[in-house]
């Protein structure tokens, strides 16, 4: 295993402005003190951790959250066949081009998002998403909470193994509800 804070695919340095390790307490406290937050749900929610389908998770952070989610790649069916409503569906890369749009009112009409929080979309589309948004959407702020480190997110939870990873989305999801 990488180090906790390396980027998990060889190559990706992400120059001199790298990712924050976050716990799920901190990350927890950024979500709520946002005023726009916004999840994003990538294909890797169909799969399970320890037994429990990652759209389980995915969906808790977004009820305790209140946050909007926007399901990428093909979750919108899973999302539903859940009885879960993604806020809207659309490619990762069409959502990045619309984040790094200062102008544009959000997936409810609201308002540019102010946070954007990514979990499960695979790591190279990830990396150039994160990538671009860094360079090109100074007014968010992206944290990722995968398994693996996401150098080009302003935060993220650095490698894990899967009991690792488990532990840190439930204390995530308890930090959300309050608790």
């Amino acid at each position: 295993m990488v180090k906790e804070d390396s980027p998990w695919q060889t190559g990706n340095y992400p120059g001199e402005h790298q990712a924050k390790l976050v716990t799920p307490e901190v990350a927890a406290k950024l979500i709520k003190k946002a005023k726009r937050p916004l999840f994003v749900g990538g294909s890797l929610l169909l799969g399970d951790l320890n037994g429990k389908p990652l759209i389980d998770y995915a969906m808790e952070i977004a009820k305790a959250s209140k946050m909007p989610v926007v399901a990428v790649a093909h979750t919108k069916k899973k999302f539903l066949e859940n009885g879960f409503h993604p806020t809207a569906s659309m490619p990762v890369i069409n959502l990045v081009d619309r984040l790094k749009d200062p102008e544009w009112k959000g997936v409810k009409g609201e308002g540019q998002h102010d946070l954007v929080v990514f979990m499960g979309v695979l790591y190279y589309m990830g990396s150039q998403g994160l990538s671009t948004l860094k360079h090109f959407a100074p007014h968010l702020t992206t944290i990722t909470i995968c398994r693996f480190f996401h150098p080009n997110a302003n935060f993220s939870f650095g490698n894990m193994d899967d009991k690792k990873w488990t532990e840190s989305l439930n204390t995530l999801i308890k930090n959300l509800k309050g608790g």
